[in-house]
């Protein structure tokens, strides 16, 4: 059986759905289970979570006759973490290639000030695939690089993986598997919660339409 991933945006809270860029996360040493990751979370993200652990959690997490469950992956931020383990992966291991994008000198700032305050950087961060915030941060190049290096050491062994992580990342990895121009990632929504498959084939790797 080919090797399915399945990338699930995480949960929104309060900083997501006020506009806030997020901060550089502190990173675990091995997994979700243990740390205080649930405070990332708000009652409607919970809600959010319930629901979709009651639609998703036992078509992902139960593999079949002909494979085994999935490994359960997550982003190091702890919205990804606390999404993961309410989803019920509390057993979901961090991966470097699957973090938010890096913001700079932007983190934890919201975005109608940076709008008042840098209005060209802004239009220019939601246009040019190469603009990189300043003090550090990433482009979606730059995220696309890390994203597609990382699908590219997925083996295709048929044990299919389920990540939690970012709507930038899972722009990523679909333009990556499409092939498409970098400039397309405007063109793409995420939704929270939304899931993303992608299969890997003989010819390489294939976006798949979501279950309903």
């Amino acid at each position: 059986m080919p090797t399915t991933v399945w990338l699930v945006s995480h949960a929104a809270n309060a900083a997501l759905r006020s506009g806030i860029f997020p901060q550089a996360p502190e990173v675990p040493e091995v997994s979700v289970a243990g740390d205080d990751a649930e405070e990332a979370l708000d009652a409607r993200a919970v809600e959010a979570l319930a629901a979709w652990r009651e639609r998703w959690h036992a078509r992902l997490a139960g593999g079949n006759r002909n494979s085994e469950a999935p490994r359960a992956l997550t982003s190091p931020a702890a919205i990804a973490r606390a999404s993961a383990r309410a989803a019920g992966f509390a057993g979901a291991t961090t991966g470097d290639a699957l973090a938010e994008t890096a913001f700079g000198a932007w983190q934890g700032r919201r975005l109608t000030d940076l709008a008042r305050e840098a209005p060209g950087a802004l239009a220019a961060w939601t246009r040019d695939p190469g603009f990189r915030p300043p003090g550090g941060g990433e482009s979606f190049d730059d995220v696309r690089a890390r994203v597609g290096a990382w699908l590219d050491t997925v083996p295709d062994s048929g044990h299919n993986l389920i990540a939690f992580t970012h709507a930038s990342v899972i722009r990523a990895a679909i333009l990556h598997a499409l092939g498409a121009p970098s400039s397309a990632f405007r063109s793409i929504e995420i939704a929270p919660l939304s899931v993303t498959a992608l299969r890997r084939t003989e010819h390489g790797w294939v976006w798949l339409a979501a279950m309903d």
